[in-house]
């Protein structure tokens, strides 16, 4: 006689880049040891790859990870996290006084209290009196296209592909729409300042927080600290 089969239960969030409503289920027991075996591994980019293919699966299939913001997968991942193993997480932090050295501690987490920090910044954003540029959240997929560069490299990698529009006084030009070329050619005659009001756009991206207070377990003092994206969580 077979085993019965069970059924998981079903939960929604409301994703914070847009208020789409997810509805997700808790991840298995096979799909924790994923994540675990990629959490050993202790590279970055093996936790990234685990939770991608967790966040299609808990979602059946629906959420598409590559096409998500990156805050999105981040706030996510933690609403699967709290409902599949328990809402609290306890994370390692570090001294913060230089006397102490390789001191650290522990605390305890409670991942519904984890907030989306930041306001929405603007998408359009004008780069001269006459010309402006609509910029989108970074995906998965552009996380992935640009993870190989480094420094300027990469800012400039990550603007071309999160530029959604360029539109002056009389017309809107979707980039997609133009050639590598035309872009490489437009973004490389930007001004140092123009680069850095658009570069502003990334470094206002909404992000996970949460201050967390701890005990150093070497000279006793007490630790508080931010902890900020997946990582600090995962």
């Amino acid at each position: 006689m077979a085993l019965p089969k069970q059924t998981a239960p079903k939960y929604k969030c409301i994703l914070p880049s847009d208020g789409t409503e997810v509805e997700f289920r808790p991840f298995l027991v096979k799909e924790q040891k994923v994540l675990m075996l990629a959490q050993e591994q202790e590279k970055e980019e093996a936790m990234f790859v685990a939770v991608q293919d967790l966040i299609e699966a808990v979602t059946f299939g629906k959420v598409k990870s590559k096409q998500l913001p990156v805050i999105d997968m981040e706030y996510l991942f933690l609403k699967v996290r709290s409902v599949s193993v328990g809402e609290t997480a306890t994370v390692m932090v570090s001294c913060h006084d230089p006397q102490c050295e390789g001191g650290n501690g522990e605390a305890v987490v409670n991942l519904d209290d984890v907030e989306v920090v930041g306001d929405e910044p603007e998408h359009k954003i004008m780069i001269s009196d006459e010309l402006g540029i609509e910029l989108r959240y970074p995906r998965i997929s552009d996380v992935e296209a640009t993870q190989h560069l480094e420094g300027g490299a990469q800012t400039i990698e990550m603007l071309k592909q999160c530029m959604v529009t360029i539109f002056d006084e009389e017309e809107v030009y979707t980039v997609r729409d133009s050639s590598t070329n035309e872009l490489n050619e437009f973004v490389e005659t930007l001004t140092m300042t123009q680069l850095e009001l658009l570069t502003a756009f990334f470094q206002g991206i909404p992000v996970l927080k949460k201050e967390v207070e701890s005990e150093c377990k070497v000279c006793g003092k007490e630790i508080r600290t931010e902890l900020v994206g997946l990582q600090s969580f995962f």
